[in-house]
């Protein structure tokens, strides 16, 4: 009887253990990764931004909605490590009009992954939107800026990592058009001519844009 009893209870503890083990409170997944998205919206219609995640193996679509800010959608998104992630983006007007739609598929590895870019096609021909994934967000304010010939405006730019903390680091300032508008190595921009350009910031491969017009 007594070797019986001693029996189950080595029996129950082992059990015990093993629920412990299985059980027991355990630090974040090391098979997943997050990716920051940041979106420069200015110049168009787009209210709401919207991302999701497919994949053969992975059961149900993930949904994210990106917070936007004075023009920028910025935010985070998580996605379990594999190959062929689908990560399409939308955007949609105050009235839930669908005004862009892009897509890229892509192999997630745990923690840090290379940055990449999706570009939003316009659907209702508003100008298209370059969306950012990657470990840090790169976000210049302010979005847009309207000057006349010779003028002059400040930008600044911020750097968040993928968890939205603010991080170091030295941005690369840049012009698409010098006709329209140049920039110096702190971000002051000043307009050379009329038209419509974007000036960049760009940090480990991660860009934040302003769009800068100047009147005739």
């Amino acid at each position: 009887m007594l070797r019986s009893r001693l029996i189950c209870l080595s029996v129950a503890l082992g059990f015990l253990a093993v629920l412990v083990s299985c059980g027991g409170t355990a630090g974040p997944p090391d098979d997943e990764a997050t990716l920051a998205i940041s979106v420069n919206l200015s110049g168009t219609v787009v209210a709401t931004v919207v991302a999701d995640v497919t994949a053969p193996d992975i059961p149900t679509m993930l949904v994210f909605n990106i917070p936007i800010v004075n023009g920028t959608a910025t935010g985070t998104i998580t996605v379990p490590a594999g190959a062929n992630r689908l990560i399409t983006m939308r955007g949609y007007d105050a009235g839930g009009v669908n005004t862009h739609t892009g897509s890229v598929t892509v192999n997630i590895q745990p923690g840090t992954n290379p940055t990449m870019s999706i570009v939003l096609t316009p659907l209702t021909g508003d100008v298209p939107i370059i969306a950012t994934l990657g470990s840090f967000v790169v976000t210049v304010t302010p979005p847009s800026a309207s000057l006349t010939v010779a003028g002059t405006a400040q930008l600044a730019a911020t750097i968040k990592d993928s968890n939205g903390n603010p991080t170091t680091g030295v941005v690369a300032w840049a012009t698409h058009d010098p006709g329209i508008a140049t920039v110096d190595a702190l971000g002051l921009v000043t307009a050379t001519g009329a038209g419509t350009t974007t000036v960049s910031a760009v940090f480990q491969g991660v860009t934040g844009v302003a769009t800068i017009t100047v009147a005739p």
